[in-house]
């Protein structure tokens, strides 16, 4: 029989040390930086009601929900966005002018296929709402983009998409309501197969082949263009052209490393308008996910416009592990004494503290054995007490 005491459950883990060191430093940096910009920090329930949730009454598969002793179905944080939207929604907010909120909080979801995925993870973010247009769509993009070259982050590249885009496009190209609702999943799926099959089935041929080549391909500026002179005179048209007004405004803010990207559909009835993803070199997941959701808020009794992102701060952290980026620079200090130089120890130790310096003194007698531990867990030196005596011995790097 499994010993339960001492396992953790599917798709969580146990954080320490050097991991949980940049964890933390990532998630103080995003913070500043939101701030910085006017959002006021927000603490939401861990636990709410299942209903904040779940859309039109049908619980979402990815939930995990639980029973409170009065029979009433909860779920834990799930997204953020939504448990704002309620916060929002039942506290009669002023909302003649925008409301800004940013936040740090565990997330909560259990993926369809586990595939070694975590079910927990730490997200940072913010929500911009009461206002809408290209500027405000730019401002937190440009944040978002800020906020990793806040990290020590800068070889990105932020990927832009539009659900306004392709819902126009299904419209233009005369798609038949009763084939929308699959061809959306096979988008969300990136079911490319079964997309042209039912594209085939529904419109003509050089429509279809245009919208599975949307799927497949993006670009920068002249690719949007391009876009923009097949589609005039459409519906879709005046989406681009506002896309375009975004694109051009991060240029001139100076954020350059944008590619248009209509694969990035997700959450049908959620995402309205812009989409966008950020990648970081050597990790498979974008670590920024955000966009413009203006009907969420309506099915918590407020009609408000709103545009957000979260920073997955856990594969920010692993791109940090793996690249090595210094995001904590506190010198690391490893102490030894003997016996008579215990107290003397305890007070020189304790000056360099005052001065951020950390200070492990452990119970090594030997010099040898204290530099090898030193090396393995990367201290920058050996403090070395005899005789009431200190000697300091430098830590080589490899």
């Amino acid at each position: 029989m499994k010993n339960y005491r001492l396992h953790t459950s599917e798709g969580f883990k146990d954080i320490y040390g050097k991991e949980l060191l940049i964890k933390k430093e990532i998630e103080k940096r995003a913070l500043h930086s939101f701030q910085s910009f006017g959002f006021d920090l927000i603490k939401t329930p861990t636990v709410e009601y299942i209903d904040v949730y779940s859309n039109h009454g049908m619980q979402k598969p990815d939930l995990y929900s639980l029973i409170n002793r009065q029979g009433e179905v909860l779920a834990l944080c799930n997204d953020m966005t939504a448990s704002i939207a309620r916060f929002v929604c039942s506290n009669n907010f002023n909302t003649k002018n925008e409301l800004k909120f940013c936040y740090s909080a565990d997330t909560f979801r259990y993926p369809r296929l586990y595939q070694g995925k975590n079910h927990q993870f730490l997200q940072a973010g913010v929500e911009l709402i009461g206002a809408k247009g290209p500027k405000i769509d730019a401002e937190v993009i440009y944040l978002a983009s800020a906020v990793l070259k806040k990290c020590n982050v800068s070889d990105f590249t932020i990927h832009i998409g539009s659900n306004e885009f392709i819902e126009a496009l299904l419209v233009d190209f005369n798609v038949p309501s009763i084939a929308i609702d699959a061809i959306h999943l096979c988008i969300e799926n990136k079911d490319y197969v079964t997309l042209k099959q039912n594209l085939y089935n529904n419109i003509s041929k050089e429509n279809a082949d245009f919208i599975i080549d949307l799927m497949l391909k993006g670009g920068r500026l002249h690719y949007l263009e391009a876009l923009m002179e097949k589609l005039k005179n459409t519906k879709s048209y005046s989406v681009l052209c506002s896309l375009k007004e975004t694109y051009l405004l991060l240029n001139n803010l100076g954020v350059f490393n944008i590619l248009f990207d209509f694969s990035i559909y997700s959450y049908a009835e959620y995402y309205t308008g812009i989409e966008f993803s950020i990648y970081v070199d050597g990790i498979s997941c974008a670590v920024i996910e955000g966009g413009r959701c203006d009907n969420l808020f309506k099915s918590f009794g407020c009609d408000l416009p709103n545009i957000g992102f979260g920073l997955n701060i856990d594969s920010l952290t692993d791109y940090t592990l793996i690249y090595d980026t210094i995001l904590i620079n506190e010198k690391k200090y490893l102490s030894i004494c003997d016996d008579a130089s215990f107290e003397y120890a305890f007070k020189m130790n304790n000056e360099l503290r005052q001065n951020n310096v950390i200070v492990n003194h452990i119970s090594i007698s030997s010099l040898e054995e204290a530099l090898k531990y030193a090396k393995e867990n990367k201290y920058n030196a050996v403090i070395e007490y005899k005789n009431n005596e200190k000697k300091i011995w430098e830590v080589p790097l490899c």
